[in-house]
């Protein structure tokens, strides 16, 4: 009995060890061919991820719009489409450093049935602009443009400061 399960193990294990040898094999011919097949390249991080990209831009495009930030020497400008809302329906608050847009709209129809829209962007002000004169201009085609000046330093050096006069004499009577 011994016998008999020693030679079934023995057979065994050499067809197990032809079997690799033979796979071996043909991967070193496969691996040796030039037209062996090569995966495709791996995309890059950012290609990877354009997909949430392009749907989040969609998504800005759908509420509370496109938003562009210019700044230089004069002023700070925030320009936001917010076609899709009233101009009822937009509101424009300062703090101490920030800038925040709302919009909101309650449910109405559009061609595909009920939509409702709400958004807050919030801005934070660099320094060196004016919160206290922020002006917002909505055009007729939706574009809501909020501007910032530059705060007015005085010049470094020599200033001429004005005399204030008063009516009253500065001697009193004694």
């Amino acid at each position: 009995m011994a016998l008999v399960t020693r030679d079934l193990f023995r057979n065994w294990w050499e067809d197990m060890d032809r079997y690799h040898r033979e796979l071996e094999e043909h991967f070193k011919r496969l691996s040796t061919r030039d037209d062996f097949w090569k995966p495709p390249p791996m995309p890059s991080f950012n290609e990877f991820f354009q997909p949430w990209r392009n749907m989040m831009e969609q998504l800005e495009h759908q509420v509370g719009g496109s938003t562009t930030i210019e700044r230089d020497q004069n002023k700070y400008q925030v320009i936001v489409d917010v076609q899709q809302f009233a101009p009822e329906e937009i509101t424009v608050r300062t703090d101490d450093k920030c800038i925040t847009i709302e919009g909101k709209h309650e449910e109405k129809k559009d061609e595909h049935g009920y939509v409702s829209r709400h958004f807050v962007r919030r801005y934070v002000l660099p320094q060196g602009y004016d919160i206290g004169h922020v002006k917002p201009s909505l055009s007729s085609d939706g574009i809501l443009t909020i501007t910032a000046p530059r705060l007015a330093l005085p010049a470094p050096g020599e200033r001429i400061i004005p005399i204030e006069r008063s009516n009253a004499p500065a001697i009193k009577a004694a």
